[in-house]
């Protein structure tokens, strides 16, 4: 096991060792959160549970890991960062095994109606406490051997491991869904726990150093939460949130959409569903390549497209129920929170020093889930009444977050790349 430190003077070969390890584990906990989102529409209605059921899964795990996520983050500044990645990595790998297994049993016919639900509810959100650990701990080593000038494009990166794991998750769900809906978890589940083990052996320790760990723990849950009250923080959250939850609601209703407008079956959506999702995320990790690390444009820039983006796919979903025009749709709401997340995070990290980037890397990674806590359960109660009422409540909340991020532009990191 490496137990030397990484920092910005780090020899090359090391540096490149330590980054790879670190967008490796983002990476592959991006494929497999796509897949599961991918495969859910399609394991749903095989298992016979309705559309605000899923979103109640979605929501309940999503909530479960905004709580963590920060907490994670503090204890990665007391205990080190590789640690508290191994353990969200661990995590993820038997909660997917779990969430498979139940789900095979609801397919076979154990399990079936409240108890099937309540099995996956309880697995989820057990899962999510633990996987929390993992976004968090990534930033906070990215901005540890990130120099500020330089934090944008070392969020990118991360960025763009996430994107890559989520071109690949759909793909590789909807090709093993069509030999059998669980089979793609089980691989995941494998995949990740691999990951764990090699974060363990050859991830060298974080540069930030805090002081000898003497915290009980109601301490470290005042002092996790606490960001969500932090005023300096308070716009990025509300944008993030947002964003994600408008992508939450396109995610969550796509696959029925699929199976409603174009009589597809369960399988078949699976794959058309992995497919849109596929391209979604290469269109993303396309822009973040071209604009954030090539053209290197400044945060506030990449959230001042992120916006349009997110807004103009809802339009296309709202005018559109064709194969070619929803998966189009999908590419621009991914392109916009390609944009989105890389910005949040860097913004985030630039207002505080080395003593809190665990905690503010903490309540950025848990945007994503604050958004899926209402997006899943609002999207599918939506489309249950009309479907396309999800995509015209996108597009009117665009109108209020694009003053808001024009506001942001009169902070003082308006200018930082």
């Amino acid at each position: 096991m490496p137990s030397s430190p990484v920092s910005p003077s780090t020899p090359s070969s090391s540096r490149t060792l330590t980054q790879t390890l670190l967008l490796l584990a983002v990476g592959v906990t991006a494929l497999g959160q796509t897949l599961v989102f991918t495969l859910l529409p399609s394991l749903a209605r095989a298992t016979g549970l309705a559309e605000i059921q899923v979103g109640l899964i979605i929501s309940c795990s999503s909530l479960a890991f905004a709580l963590a996520s920060p907490v994670w983050g503090y204890l990665s500044e007391l205990y080190g960062r590789r640690p508290v990645l191994a353990i969200g990595l661990s995590g993820y790998a038997l909660g997917t095994l779990a969430f498979g297994a139940i789900f095979h049993m609801g397919l076979n016919g154990w399990l079936t109606g409240g108890a099937l639900l309540t099995m996956l509810v309880l697995a989820r959100m057990s899962q999510a406490v633990i996987m929390a650990a993992t976004p968090p701990a990534a930033a906070a080593y990215t901005a540890d051997i990130t120099a500020p000038e330089a934090r944008t494009r070392g969020m990118g990166r991360i960025g763009a491991a996430n994107n890559l794991g989520t071109v690949l998750g759909p793909g590789v769900g909807g090709m093993l869904a069509a030999v059998a809906l669980v089979l793609p978890l089980y691989l995941v589940a494998a995949i990740v726990g691999l990951m764990a083990v090699c974060i363990i052996l050859f991830l060298p320790p974080s540069p930030y150093r805090s002081q000898a760990p003497n915290v009980r723990p109601r301490r470290v849950l005042a002092t996790g939460l606490r960001a969500y009250s932090d005023p300096r923080f308070r716009d990025l959250l509300i944008t993030g949130v947002v964003l994600f939850m408008s992508f939450a609601l396109i995610q969550q209703t796509l696959g029925f959409l699929f199976q409603d407008a174009l009589n597809m079956s369960p399988q078949e959506a699976a794959g058309a569903l992995g497919t849109a999702m596929m391209c979604a995320a290469f269109t993303s990790l396309t822009g973040q390549i071209l604009v954030v690390q090539w053209l290197r444009a400044p945060a506030l820039v990449l959230l001042g497209l992120a916006v349009p983006a997110i807004g103009a796919g809802a339009t296309v979903l709202w005018l559109t129920e064709t194969r070619l025009g929803m998966t189009g749709a999908v590419m621009l709401v991914g392109l916009g929170i390609g944009f989105a997340m890389p910005a949040i995070m860097a913004l985030a990290s630039l207002r505080v020093d080395s003593a809190e980037q665990g905690r503010v890397a903490g309540l950025a990674s848990a945007c994503p889930s604050l958004g899926f806590v209402l997006g899943p359960l609002v999207g599918t109660g939506l489309y249950s009444v009309n479907h396309h009422l999800p995509y015209l409540l996108v597009m009117v909340m665009m109108l209020p977050l694009a003053v808001l991020v024009w506001r942001l532009r009169a902070k003082p990191e308006g200018g930082t790349g």
